[in-house]
């Protein structure tokens, strides 16, 4: 962050960007924070703050823009986004097809099909007793494969607020002898 904060300086020095660095010294510590609760991370926080005071900055003339601040929180946000998408593609590109893994055929085996027709009983019983909105986490999660930032954008809750009904959701699971393991 402190590179940036040098460049607005030598910006304002240079007489170009007393409003950009007016925006930054008001709005800087909201939109790293902002960033930090929906990245869980200050590290990546400061980096996309920065890369949106440098968007702003290489945008040039601040004056036609109507609002610094909900630009930059607008520019975040779309930041975000284009992380999210990063990640899910590179999530798919690593994805294995279904049909490509070798899972052992216990169809044969009359003792393993009521075993798994129970545990999924249980299964099935345990998701109706959840919330509704702990279920959506957790289906979307599981069964969907989503990244938790994505259920979140879905949900308009946060990130946190995902990973705690999923969470949830594992721990109703676990209670009723249902053996599952983090993705």
């Amino acid at each position: 962050m402190a590179v940036a904060a040098d460049r607005l300086q030598g910006v304002r020095r240079a007489g170009q960007g007393g409003q950009l660095t007016e925006s930054y010294q008001c709005f800087d510590a909201p939109l790293r924070a902002y960033l930090a609760r929906q990245t869980r991370c200050s590290h990546d926080a400061e980096d996309l703050a920065q890369e949106v005071f440098l968007r702003l900055w290489r945008g040039g003339a601040p004056s036609e823009i109507h609002s610094l601040k909900a630009f930059a929180f607008k520019a975040a946000t779309n930041l975000l986004k284009d992380r999210s998408r990063r990640t899910y593609t590179r999530m798919q590109r690593n994805a294995v097809p279904v049909a490509d893994v070798d899972l052992p055929d216990f169809g044969g085996e009359p003792s393993s099909v009521v075993e798994s027709l129970q545990t999924l009983a249980v299964i099935a019983k345990v998701i109706a007793g959840l919330r509704p909105t702990t279920r959506d986490a957790f289906l979307q999660y599981r069964l969907e494969a989503r990244s938790q930032a994505d259920i979140a954008a879905n949900m308009g809750v946060s990130v946190s607020m995902v990973e705690k009904h999923v969470s949830y959701a594992m721990t109703a699971m676990r209670s009723a002898g249902v053996e599952c393991q983090d993705r």
